[in-house]
């Protein structure tokens, strides 16, 4: 695991929310198929010393004209080095494939000796459990299609737009064959607090699956189970921000 120093730092993150009397900084990574945009609405429940930082991977938004990532291990040294070089206190926050990406980019920044104040992930197992089950990425169009609407991370109204789709369709298929072919090597222990959630409907992260996370810290680990399915985050998001303040109350 290796930290990359990086010239274009700026656009790996959503600046709107930035503010000039923050100590901490909460990186929030986006699901697979998922923008910064996801983490905009958090905004106005961030007042004082924490910011908002939605992370903005390539092939998306402002950033729609370049490749998407296919390797999930070198984009968390790039987003580590991107992150380390920010005057703030490190927390970190990540939603389904997010939670991975946290977590690697975590593991880089101890090493880096440049640790976490605290991670916090969602509908996501533990970093050893393999998800999904079966390679998807490579599925038939309509397969893959029928996939993305079981998924839940998108309104049914985008399904209508084929060249919406397509355009999207490459950014997609490469989320989710970077998730796929996630598989977590070994490594020091995290020694920042883990904090995790889970929907308590999601058929593919029961809490049973969430529980080992706190296998990944020497520090404390505390895990909710919410109403709701794979995408409980955008129902109980207030809850969770709330929780999150609380819980850096004490860092």
């Amino acid at each position: 695991m290796s930290i990359q120093q990086t010239t274009q730092a700026g656009s790996w993150f959503d600046q709107r929310f930035r503010s000039v009397t923050a100590t901490h900084s909460l990186y929030c990574f986006p699901f697979a198929g998922g923008s910064a945009t996801y983490y905009a609405g958090w905004e106005r429940y961030f007042t004082g010393r924490v910011e908002l930082v939605p992370v903005q991977l390539p092939g998306r938004g402002a950033r729609m004209v370049e490749p998407p990532a296919t390797d999930l291990g070198g984009l968390a040294d790039q987003l580590a080095g991107a992150i380390a070089a920010e005057p703030t206190e490190i927390v970190l926050f990540g939603h389904s494939m997010g939670a991975i990406l946290a977590f690697e980019v975590a593991r880089r920044l101890r090493t880096a000796d440049r640790p976490v104040r605290h991670l916090f992930v969602t509908g996501r197992p533990a970093p050893p459990i393999v998800r999904p089950r079966e390679p998807v990425s490579d599925l038939p169009r309509a397969e893959f299609i029928d996939m993305l609407r079981d998924y839940g991370a998108a309104d049914e109204t985008v399904f209508e737009h084929d060249d919406l789709i397509d355009l999207l369709m490459p950014m997609l298929r490469a989320d989710f064959s970077m998730i796929e072919s996630y598989r977590m090597q070994p490594g020091p222990l995290l020694s920042c607090p883990v904090t995790a959630w889970c929907g308590d409907s999601d058929p593919g992260v029961p809490p049973a699956a969430m529980a080992p996370w706190g296998e990944q810290t020497s520090g404390p680990f505390a895990l909710s189970v919410l109403p709701g399915g794979h995408f409980f985050l955008t129902e109980h998001h207030a809850r969770v921000v709330r929780e999150v303040h609380a819980a850096l109350r004490g860092v």
